[in-house]
């Protein structure tokens, strides 16, 4: 039986974290194949992986906010040559270790490169990834080492006025899923003066389920209850808050939100706050995880002629195997040029075959 289909494997998850709820468990599994292990997705990445790559030793120190969330690192580990020296969230724990002995099960030669260790050391390069707190600690320990220091981010929404039910059920998602702890979640809504906040309500009903989940409620209850003392304007439906608020970083079960009339004054506030940023969503942005050409990229820098630039700053990357721009085409759709050359496609693509056969198996 696969993970996802698994009831009892689902709820044992469910039991040692309370905050993996069984459907967004699934929901992870299914964006990690939909998204990470898709055929022709996988293909374009590994198509852009560098020709010489010498064996290193990684330290990978994951997080454990939501259900598989260190996934594309295992991913970016498994396709390289390295030894993988890995630190699992005791979050996460149980789910990760579950899903990376299957991966075993069906590619023994991966588990002679992964090493689990309590504590990173004797490494080449280090990908950690913590909240703000384990940042320091992070920059302290591993600052001597090549490296990716991730740290809390969040994501922000722009409403316009006129949005549509479609695109209000997309945003409810991005607020509701995985209870808002992902960097990917929203936190922050920059609402264009018109918009009706009870059609947010409105749509945000199919997540009412929440209202039994008792840690989600327990915040929930908790900011309420300071919001009614302090005598603050909010907005609510009994398990989600609206509070008009300039900060970007709201509590679990609260949303922030600012008017607006100038979109423009909101993407100069949005600049300023691009290192605590994960993403923008709105109509005129390029949506997380979706591919972009040079020549998007170049429109959303202000100008069609800044492809060329856009593609020789892309070829520029330093850390391509562990951080592959592999979400960059050519605006025909197809693949383009690479820096390191593509000489070691035909043993990506035969490597790629093993992933795609993980992808049928995994969950």
């Amino acid at each position: 039986m696969l993970l996802s289909q698994d009831n009892e494997f689902l709820n044992e998850v469910y039991a040692r974290n309370n905050w993996f709820l069984p459907e967004f468990v699934q929901r992870a599994m299914t964006n990690i194949c939909e998204e990470y292990l898709h055929p022709q997705k996988l293909a374009a990445w590994i198509e852009k992986y560098p020709s010489d790559i010498a064996p290193e030793t990684i330290g990978l120190i994951l997080a454990g906010n939501i259900p598989l969330v260190g996934f594309q690192d295992l991913l970016c580990g498994y396709m390289s040559p390295h030894t993988i020296k890995l630190k699992i969230s005791s979050k996460d724990e149980f789910l990760t270790k579950i899903v990376l002995n299957k991966w075993f099960e069906i590619d023994a030669d991966f588990k002679n490169k992964v090493i689990f260790a309590e504590l990173i050391k004797d490494i080449d390069k280090i990908i950690a990834t913590g909240s703000n707190n384990s940042h320091q600690y992070f920059e302290y320990y591993f600052s001597k080492y090549k490296h990716i220091l991730r740290k809390n981010r969040t994501s922000v929404a722009i409403v316009p006025k006129d949005i549509n039910d479609e695109e209000l059920d997309g945003l409810v998602d991005d607020i509701f899923l995985f209870f808002g702890l992902g960097c990917r979640n929203i936190s922050k809504l920059y609402i264009e003066k018109g918009f009706n906040t009870n059609r947010l309500f409105e749509q945000s009903e199919r997540y009412n389920f929440l209202f039994n989940q008792q840690r989600y409620m327990n915040n929930y209850d908790y900011q309420r209850t300071l919001l009614l003392l302090n005598k603050e304007i909010h907005l609510s439906n009994n398990f989600l808050i609206l509070k008009e608020d300039k900060s970007l970083h709201s509590p679990i079960s609260n949303i922030f939100y600012q008017y607006f009339e100038n979109i423009e004054e909101v993407y100069a506030e949005i600049d300023t706050l691009k290192d605590e940023i994960q993403c923008v969503v709105s109509r005129n942005d390029i949506p997380f995880g979706k591919t972009a050409s040079y020549l998007d990229l170049a429109k959303l820098a202000g100008d069609e002629k800044l492809t060329r630039a856009v593609g020789t700053a892309n070829g520029k990357n330093q850390l391509a195997i562990l951080v592959p721009c592999h979400r960059v085409i050519g605006s025909s759709g197809k693949l383009t040029g690479y820096a390191w050359g593509l000489s070691r496609k035909q043993w990506l693509l035969d490597h790629e075959a093993k992933v795609n056969n993980t992808y049928a198996k995994l969950f």
